[in-house]
């Protein structure tokens, strides 16, 4: 009996010091053992969506894989209006709005980028039409706040694809039969110039320097020219694009250029391989 206790009791002695171990045992967390791993790592280096397309010292960029769609139409419909009786073209086709983005981190460092470039190819098949392109030079504004100054596009957005200053927009919206979309943008179905407004488009761009060409094929470009400040951080680019109404699913070449100087010298022009990209379309009426 004397033996059973005592056993029992050096057991019980025994867990209080292994419970006494295990609150003061020390815990090593290694790189290894963070959620993200990644973000051990330096940014140029970091893997965001996918390998950089062109990369050099402290410089990478890339382009964003998954294109954000919108269609037109879903935006003018949500307002509870049919479609212009004269845009026949909904009848066998949709207009959609793609957006593009190319990314640029640089960290600390010599080099710098001075200009960029991003190219959008579609195949022969489907039959596909560039509309518009955004953003373009005469469409942003200057937007000064203290010290800061911000580059913004604003355009007018139709629901047949094209694109007015807003000053145009706001003129136009002196007819009647006006509907509200949050309190900013608006439509009009009525307006004899056929402009059917599905509202304003408005986003924060790096640099005021932008060149865009491509209305009216399958190829289109953006050129972004260094001004004040550096070009880094997420590029916006939205095409508007005529497709056939019962496809789904689009599949299209990207490629990026990018002119990076040390100390604004020794300028080296890259241009990286193009990559493959597709673009989904939501389905609907």
């Amino acid at each position: 009996m004397i033996d059973k206790q005592t056993s029992e009791m050096n057991e019980g002695n025994t867990t209080d010091e292994q419970k006494n171990e295990a609150e003061m045992r020390e815990i090593i967390l290694t790189p290894s053992d963070a959620l993200n791993p990644e973000l051990e790592q330096p940014l140029s280096t970091t893997k965001l969506g996918g390998d950089a397309q062109i990369e050099k010292g402290n410089t990478a960029v890339r382009i964003g894989q998954r294109p954000i769609v919108r269609s037109l139409r879903e935006l003018y419909e949500r307002a509870n209006k049919e479609l212009p009786p004269d845009l026949q073209v909904f009848s066998s086709f949709r207009l959609w709005m793609i957006t593009h983005v190319v990314s640029v981190v640089r960290e600390r460092g010599m080099m710098d980028i001075n200009h960029l470039s991003y190219e959008v190819q579609f195949p022969s098949e489907p039959r596909v039409t560039t509309v518009q392109v955004i953003p373009q030079t005469q469409f942003i504004k200057k937007l000064e706040g203290g010290v800061k100054t911000n580059w913004i596009v604003d355009v007018g957005l139709g629901v047949n694809g094209q694109v007015a200053p807003p000053v145009a927009a706001t003129e136009l919206l002196e007819q009647k039969d006006l509907i509200s979309f949050g309190g900013e943008a608006k439509a009009n179905i009525n307006l004899s110039n056929k402009i059917y407004l599905v509202g304003n488009l408005s986003f924060e761009v790096l640099t005021p320097l932008i060149a865009a060409v491509g209305v009216g094929g399958d190829y289109c470009r953006w050129d972004f020219t260094k001004d004040n400040v550096p070009l880094v951080g997420d590029h916006l680019m939205v095409q508007i694009l005529l497709v056939p109404k019962h496809d789904y699913e689009l599949e299209f070449q990207a490629r990026v250029s990018a002119t990076i100087t040390v100390f604004k010298t020794l300028p080296d022009t890259r241009r990286s391989k193009w990559i493959d990209l597709t673009a989904h379309l939501p389905r609907g009426k």
